[in-house]
């Protein structure tokens, strides 16, 4: 059963359900009313059992993951609102996310000047000095030797 976490924190935030939920817990059975437990059975604090009901393992785990942001996944992974988390440090990341900035960022045939180049790392970056310079020795962007013009490498 997949239950929200919002409805096992309503059925909580009830101090009659909260306190019956407490004994349960602790093996102390006494005062529970059908209609409590049928609530916490409903919202997944407990399960039917064959002798009535029990508390149920593993729910908060199963909220927790059922509630929880999937993982970003393929470049996705190395940025944050749109913005670089930082430079990978393994080589394959670092090859992925430089190649997927290159070929987004700067035209197969495009010469750029430095301006216009810091103008496009800053829309991913807060520090476009280290991302250009790692373009660069890394070879996904080539510059003049006077660092004038730039252009994606083949």
């Amino acid at each position: 059963m997949t239950v929200a976490w919002q409805q096992v924190f309503a059925a909580l935030a009830n101090d009659r359900l909260r306190q019956v939920y407490a004994e349960w817990v602790l093996g102390i059975y006494g005062g529970a009313g059908d209609t409590e437990l049928r609530k916490l059975a409903a919202v997944g604090l407990l399960e039917h059992a064959e002798d009535g009901y029990r508390v149920a393992p593993g729910m908060f785990k199963e909220v927790l993951a059922a509630s929880a942001r999937p993982k970003p996944a393929g470049v996705d992974r190395f940025f944050h609102d749109g913005r670089i988390l930082g430079i990978p440090r393994k080589q394959e990341d670092r090859d992925e996310l430089f190649g997927h900035l290159a070929v987004r960022l700067f035209g197969a045939e495009e010469v750029l000047d430095e301006a216009w180049v810091n103008r496009l790392l800053a829309t991913v970056t807060t520090d476009v000095p280290t991302l250009r310079r790692a373009l660069v020795d890394f070879g996904f962007l080539q510059r003049d030797p006077d660092g004038s013009q730039y252009w994606r490498s083949a």
